[in-house]
């Protein structure tokens, strides 16, 4: 088909050159979690399914904690020459000090926001253990920057089996206990923390050569707190929906919402696996010309829209067949409605790897807040009146403001849907 189409073809070909080796096992991460899922949305019921859902989006909101906010900061660091020891000594530090506090904090404010699930208030504290084992993902930046991310993926497709594996031996047991399913999720996550640091050793970077230090520490604090602030409120406003479902609703509801978003959810590998080819080659192309670099961000947008209508449409098909194979009512509508979440989800780490080049991280804050309050403030209003659908409406509303009409509100940004839409004059 896209032979027809030689300059498109030769679009996809020039940005997606050196993704094979990692495509391969792309595909088999999400062929796991994507089975696990399955396994579970079928052999559970919608009100099982929306208290996993719950504790897990719950403490996803915390996940920034671990210290993942930094890996753009520390990618570029890298690409610019930066000592690799004290990059990897200072953010490790941060990062423990950050996820005991994630972990406290996720444990205790459950407790708070939801009272009327005490049930669920001790299983929260093994949940939110994860964020203790998470510190030592940090080494993958490295990885990541100097453009060898093939071992990180084959660990991490390693681990989805192994997370997945356990996943259907928990739901073989009869009767489904929920603490022996989130301590087996929580001894997954150990393991490939572990692994992670075996892989950064054997590359004559292990823990006697880190260092701290401290006037990198602070630099770290002041360049990326931006980035922090607005990827908390991120986090927050992805998690969103099934917090304020489960809130507002039943966890019943909250399982068959969960059960259509982890399926779409699974094709969001597309924009990180587009953002981790590409932004360390935008950084190098702008260190040489502004030019080139407009360019290549332009290829980038234009690749991310064309990818995301693929998967749109092909979630669409697919959507009657899931609904048959897990007998989830309603299914394929709300596959439907949620699918064009990716197309918001792949502009907008479009638009952040231009922010993060050009330094502009402190506009992310406020798009987050708006963006933000508008999911909090139309989810309110449309829930009781439509329910599930009234989550999937005010999604809709909150990503066309984030990936597009949030760029009219700066001056720095007012030329992205320009340089998507046409040849912007600075590039005649």
């Amino acid at each position: 088909m896209l032979s027809l189409f030689p300059k498109l073809q030769s679009l996809f070909n020039l940005q997606l050159k050196g993704l094979s080796s990692q495509l391969g096992w792309y595909i088999v991460q999400l062929g796991a979690t994507f089975i696990g899922s399955i396994w579970l949305i079928r052999h559970l019921d919608n009100s099982h399914w929306g208290s996993i859902s719950l504790l897990v989006s719950y403490h996803g909101m915390f996940s920034v904690f671990s210290g993942i906010w930094l890996k753009d900061w520390v990618i570029k660091a890298i690409v610019e020459g930066r000592k690799i020891e004290t990059l990897l000594g200072s953010v490790a530090f941060i990062a423990v000090l950050l996820s005991v506090f994630g972990f406290v904090v996720c444990g205790v404010s459950f407790m708070l926001f939801f009272p009327q699930y005490s049930f669920l208030k001790n299983l929260m504290w093994i949940q939110a253990g994860n964020l203790l084992t998470t510190p030592f993902h940090v080494v993958y930046f490295y990885f990541d920057a100097i453009k060898k991310p093939q071992l990180i993926n084959q660990v991490n497709a390693y681990y989805a089996i192994c997370a997945g594996i356990c996943k259907v031996i928990c739901v073989e047991i009869k009767p489904f206990s929920f603490s022996t399913f989130l301590w087996f999720q929580l001894g997954c996550s150990l393991g490939l923390s572990m692994v992670y640091y075996g892989l950064i050793k054997s590359e004559g970077l292990g823990f006697r050569k880190w260092q701290i230090q401290w006037s990198l520490v602070l630099e770290m604090s002041k360049g990326a707190w931006s980035v922090f602030v607005s990827k908390i409120i991120g986090l927050a406003q992805s998690k969103m929906d099934v917090l304020l479902l489960a809130s507002l609703l039943n966890l019943s509801d909250t399982g068959r919402y969960s059960s259509a978003l982890r399926l779409v959810e699974a094709s969001y590998f597309v924009p990180v696996l587009l953002f981790t080819h590409q932004y360390p080659r935008l950084v190098e192309a702008k260190r040489l010309s502004e030019m080139l670099f407009f360019k290549k961000m332009r290829q980038y947008l234009q690749v991310s829209v064309g990818t995301s209508v693929v998967f749109v449409v092909m979630m669409w098909v697919s959507a009657p067949l899931f609904e048959r194979i897990l007998g989830v009512r309603q299914l394929s509508w709300l596959i439907g409605g949620l699918s064009l979440n990716l197309l918001f989800y792949m502009l907008d780490m479009a638009r952040s790897s231009l922010l993060f080049t050009n330094n502009l991280t402190h506009l992310m804050i406020p798009i987050q807040v708006i963006s933000c309050l508008l999911g909090v403030v139309f989810s309110y209003l449309l829930i009781p009146i439509w329910g599930i659908y009234g989550a999937i409406m005010s999604a809709w509303i909150t990503g066309i403001w984030q990936c597009w009409l949030s760029n009219y509100i700066f001056r720095e940004t007012r030329f992205i849907p320009s340089l998507l839409c046409s040849k912007p004059y600075f590039m005649a």
